[in-house]
């Protein structure tokens, strides 16, 4: 997953890292199959070169966000893993609002990534309030209760 996460970096591809990847960055010892990435729904530019790097790795190119929200996730399976991507969703805030507040952390190999801030990436889970996710809830809330989550909320 690092070379791709570099390969974001180096293209300049807006995106940011959510879901369990973005949490288990954050320190909760978590596993999780698939890397989920938010990306801005309509901006084509950024659409060109996301699909220029993976036309390799995948079938159907991401296409933006349907007038009637359709396509706001897309899923692909590739040599890295599961890829997610997010284009909107419940609890996602707007992504441009949420790209100024993002954080950067490194992975364990040490390659840079931009993640939603430990913040948003709270709220936005305490939005959607799955069951899936009240693990990573509690952690994040006591993280916060303890001065150590960063990033303004949106």
């Amino acid at each position: 997953m690092d070379a791709l996460i570099r390969a974001f970096n180096e293209k300049g591809i807006r995106y940011l890292l959510i879901g369990g990847q973005a949490v288990r960055l954050e320190g909760m010892p978590r596993f999780s199959m698939d890397w989920d990435f938010y990306i801005p729904p309509r901006d084509i530019e950024n659409f060109k070169r996301l699909n220029a790097l993976l036309e390799s790795e995948v079938e159907e190119p991401i296409v933006p966000l349907g007038t009637k929200g359709e396509h706001f996730v897309q899923t692909y399976q590739t040599r890295w893993g599961i890829l997610q991507f997010h284009l909107g969703g419940p609890g996602l805030p707007e992504f441009d609002k949420v790209f100024i507040t993002s954080v950067w952390h490194k992975t364990e190999s040490g390659v840079s990534v931009r993640c939603l801030s430990g913040r948003d990436l709270l709220a936005s889970k305490q939005k959607t309030n799955r069951p899936q996710d009240q693990n990573d809830i509690r952690f994040l809330e006591k993280k916060a209760e303890c001065g150590l989550l960063g990033g303004p909320q949106s």
